[in-house]
């Protein structure tokens, strides 16, 4: 039996979308693969529903996602018979029919997308997508968050302390030496020695970047405190502690402040992280090679679409707009595949 049903009827279709897209987005997270496989055991109507999922997002044009080695077949379902168009042009308005059925499927449900409760529960100042914010601290600090951004703040007669839960913050920070002032961002520490300092918490890694003074950056990996002067920047892999250190130009550091992200040396998957922080929408990279791809550039954060192929063509890959709300970064496909 052939199911002609809008995606945004089944709810279990829904769900099965928002897994194409939290899988995509963290193939290599071992316990998002475990949770999939119990939502995936539950039903064979649950089986069926990713079937259908998968299909679709094939006709946006996605080649080989990561997730092409979790099951696609439904067990013990009927079998899911696809329309064959009678010709190119049926073809093609089929592929937009669906992917806009998708696309509104996905927008209905932004819901799941908004901030993290706990987030939500634990932040002082917080931001939503594509909206920056300035605050003004009690003791005369400033902090600027990017989009989708929060912190926390602590203060204390004899301590400062932030913690920044999500996104990416900018501190201009009121020295007092019998006051220290700390950024605590994921499992690393940054520590005021008189300075203006960006921390970004990305999925894969924390960041911290010092525009002007010095930074103390700590995490569990190091045996003793890294000072960090102008221009530096420090990189920790989330998964494994390392640590990467390097020299940027200083007014690379917090330049998104301004609505224009300039990068020195980054890979594609981290620009891409940023982007999404200012999107209205869904950004999916299909492909781990190109989200490892260095690129350099300067990326409009009021036009997102154009920001995203700046940085995603020149490394061999090419970048969809699905219905107005969907951006899909791929491989550029080869000759052979136009």
């Amino acid at each position: 039996m052939t199911d002609n049903s809008p995606a945004s009827d089944d709810p279990l279709t829904a769900e099965a979308n928002l897994w194409v897209i939290r899988l995509t987005e963290e193939p290599d997270d071992r316990d998002l693969r475990k949770e999939f496989s119990a939502w995936y055991a539950q039903s064979p109507s649950h089986a069926d529903a990713w079937s259908r999922a998968l299909r679709v997002w094939r006709l946006t044009g996605a080649v080989e996602p990561a997730l092409l080695s979790l099951p696609d077949k439904p067990k013990n379902t009927e079998k899911f018979v696809s329309p064959r168009p009678s010709s190119s042009l049926s073809a093609l308005a089929g592929r937009h029919a669906v992917a806009f059925s998708l696309a509104t499927a996905l927008c209905g449900l932004g819901l799941f997308f908004l901030p993290d409760i706990r987030i939500a529960l634990q932040a002082d100042y917080q931001t939503s997508t594509g909206k920056d914010q300035t605050v003004t601290l009690a003791d005369g600090s400033v902090v600027t968050l990017g989009a989708r951004s929060a912190i926390a703040v602590h203060y204390r007669p004899d301590t400062r302390d932030v913690t920044l839960l999500a996104g990416e913050a900018f501190f201009q920070v009121k020295h007092d030496a019998t006051r220290p002032f700390r950024v605590t961002a994921g499992a690393i520490q940054a520590r005021d020695i008189g300075t203006r300092f960006d921390v970004r918490l990305d999925p894969t890694e924390i960041r911290v970047g010092v525009q002007d003074g010095r930074v103390g950056v700590s995490s569990p990996t190091q045996t003793q405190e890294v000072v960090l002067n102008a221009g530096d920047e420090i990189n920790v892999d989330r998964s494994d502690g390392h640590v990467t250190r390097k020299t940027v130009s200083p007014d690379t550091i917090g330049s998104w402040q301004t609505g224009t992200l300039v990068v020195d040396s980054d890979t594609v998957g981290h620009v891409t992280d940023t982007l999404k922080r200012y999107y209205p929408g869904f950004i999916v990279n299909w492909s781990a090679k190109l989200r490892s791809r260095q690129v350099g550039g300067i990326y409009d954060l009021h036009n997102i679409p154009a920001a995203l192929r700046a940085a995603v063509v020149p490394s061999g890959g090419r970048v969809r707009e699905v219905a107005g709300h969907m951006l899909i970064a791929t491989d550029a496909p080869t000759s052979h595949e136009q």
